[in-house]
């Protein structure tokens, strides 16, 4: 049987069709799994951000005589805050025993407040977080809850409405494309 001149080379076009539809479905596919991945690493993020923000909460009803200092610890820039000449960090005011660190008896209210805000610091820092704390307490609450704030990526620790990388603005409402999370704490 001989083939016709004009079928000549329909089933390489065929072949080519199916290759291209295959290329579409394989890219889309890959699509999928990129936009899961990205979602898998938000939630990630928010679940330790929410963690590290509990922890926060916790230290600051155990002590809220220290919570001036311990928001002066967690918003600040370095490792250490002095207090009253003394240099504190996220090692100060523990004494190891056989059992398990406790808190020294020789440091005040305000330097535990303060280690327990920098060992909440460092820790997020460990894991990529930015964290602080509002400094006036959380907008559009009666009383001014405290309120953390958690952001990673290119989102700031701020509320602010005129800063395009900032979590929020001035009145607590997200913005479009920010990496954060917002607690109140009381």
């Amino acid at each position: 049987m001989k083939i016709k001149a004009t079928q000549a080379g329909v089933g390489l076009i065929e072949v080519m069709v199916a290759l291209l539809l295959l290329a579409v479905a394989v890219l889309g596919f890959s699509a999928m799994q990129m936009t899961a991945i990205k979602a898998t690493d938000e939630s990630l993020m928010r679940t330790r951000s929410l963690t590290i923000m509990r922890g926060g909460a916790e230290a600051i009803r155990t002590n809220p005589t220290g919570i001036p200092a311990f928001k002066t610890a967690i918003n600040g820039t370095t490792d250490f805050v002095n207090i009253g000449g003394k240099a504190i960090t996220k090692d100060s005011c523990v004494q190891n025993t056989n059992e398990a660190p406790t808190a020294a008896a020789s440091c005040t209210i305000n330097q535990l407040a303060t280690r327990d805000g920098l060992l909440l610091k460092s820790y997020a820092t460990t894991n990529d977080i930015n964290m602080g704390m509002v400094p006036n307490g959380c907008p559009g609450t009666a009383n001014r809850r405290q309120c953390f704030v958690a952001s990673w990526g290119d989102t700031t620790v701020a509320l602010n409405d005129s800063a395009p990388k900032a979590c929020a603005n001035a009145d607590g409402t997200y913005k479009n494309g920010a990496e954060c999370f917002i607690m109140e704490a009381y």
